[in-house]
């Protein structure tokens, strides 16, 4: 018979108000994982530990755990980002913590455009940059190339699994040139 905490972690499907921290309580990014791709069997390896805390039941239950793995979808309404826990359980990320936000601000910019070319494969420069701008305007710091560029090999790897992005204008040009998306970005 299982127990009451093995329940709990069958429950458990999305955590809000999150942020990841390594082994030694600094703030990390959930990228720092490896990522798994569909039909990917076994994760890899991780240097270090990273750990998932954050929220679940509308704050009533507080979550640490250790995760091991992420993944993103691009289709519904905007990217969903889930990790993968050391019990081999995906919890679905909502809302981070706020505080968090600078810390994951570039994956959730590269993720948002990569969303965004999915279903506007033809789109170019100007209403690519046009959507990202208005998607973060809330935030300082707009988006530009340099998020990209940061997940380069990111938007690679996910080029290679998704027909549909393979095929994205912007995206083939961005990956011959990341310089041009700058051009185009100005």
């Amino acid at each position: 018979m299982a127990s009451s905490d093995d329940e709990a972690d069958d429950v458990l499907h999305f955590v809000e108000n999150f942020h990841f921290v390594d082994d030694k309580n600094e703030p990390v990014t959930f990228c720092n994982l490896p990522i798994c791709w569909s039909g990917d069997g076994n994760p890899g390896s991780l240097d270090k530990q990273i750990f998932l805390q954050g929220t679940a039941d509308g704050g009533l239950q507080k979550i640490y755990k250790p995760v091991i793995s992420w993944k993103f979808e691009l289709l519904g309404k905007e990217p969903r980002i889930s990790v993968l826990s050391k019990e081999k359980s995906w919890i679905k990320l909502q809302k981070p913590r706020k505080s968090y936000e600078p810390t994951i601000r570039t994956i959730l910019i590269t993720l948002n455009a990569l969303h965004f070319l999915k279903r506007n494969p033809d789109t170019l420069g100007k209403p690519f940059w046009d959507r990202l701008r208005k998607l973060f305007s809330l935030h300082e710091v707009k988006p530009s190339e340099n998020d990209l560029i940061d997940h380069f090999a990111l938007i690679n790897d996910t080029v290679k699994h998704d027909e549909t992005l393979s095929q994205s204008k912007f995206l083939q040009a961005f990956l011959q040139n990341p310089a041009k998306a700058k051009a185009s970005n100005e």
